[in-house]
């Protein structure tokens, strides 16, 4: 009875510093890093340009982000129109209303996925849920993938670059519009023609009174 007594106090303190080693040896879970602070201030801001854009298409008022964008800025649009500057952009704006004519609107809601950020440069992706209504009634629905690069500039964030793509087939809006600048191109060849036409039968019905 004693041997067992004293073998439990010597045994019990050795397996205790062994438990205590073993606990010191084992390698901690990290804790996942905090962000810092001035980071998620970045993301706000980014959150904030996003607001901006999706604003300024449904209201038509893509003038409003004049400020927004880089000088050294270019991208490519949806419809694979290459754009320099933000002139560039306002000329593709015009031009795509142009083409649902006059009552036509276009609203889209930006689904970015968590931007990178390194340093004063932010690398942001997503996709963009856009609704067209044409003057005469029509609406389409189509889904774009976009890629974007961002730069700080004078302490705000500037859109650097930008490539928006979308399925060039199964799209009706693309079709459908493409229809529409073939028969615009087609009526105003049609037209040329007729000028032509005439300004010819004029020209030979002068020679022919002379002779």
């Amino acid at each position: 009875m004693l041997k067992g007594r004293r073998y439990v106090r010597v045994c019990l303190p050795v397996l205790w510093m062994f438990c205590s080693a073993s606990a010191i040896g084992m390698p901690q879970q990290a804790a996942p890093p905090t962000p810092a602070a001035n980071e998620e201030a970045d993301h706000e801001a980014l959150r904030r340009l996003k607001t901006a854009y999706e604003e300024a298409v449904r209201n038509n008022r893509i003038d409003a982000l004049a400020g927004h964008f880089h000088p050294d800025f270019h991208g490519v649009m949806v419809t694979g129109r290459a754009v320099n500057s933000f002139a560039d952009v306002q000329q593709y704006w015009r031009d795509i209303h142009g083409l649902m004519g006059e009552g036509g609107s276009y609203t889209t809601t930006v689904n970015p996925e968590r931007s990178v950020i390194l340093g004063d440069v932010a690398l942001a992706r997503g996709t963009t849920d856009d609704v067209v209504k044409t003057s005469d009634g029509h609406e389409y629905r189509f889904t774009t993938l976009w890629t974007a690069t961002l730069q700080r500039d004078g302490g705000s964030w500037k859109i650097r670059s930008v490539q928006g793509t979308m399925d060039p087939i199964a799209n009706p809006f693309v079709r459908e519009f493409a229809k529409r600048t073939l028969v615009r191109v087609a009526s105003g060849v049609g037209a040329a023609s007729l000028i032509l036409g005439a300004l010819m039968g004029a020209v030979w019905q002068r020679r022919r009174a002379k002779r």
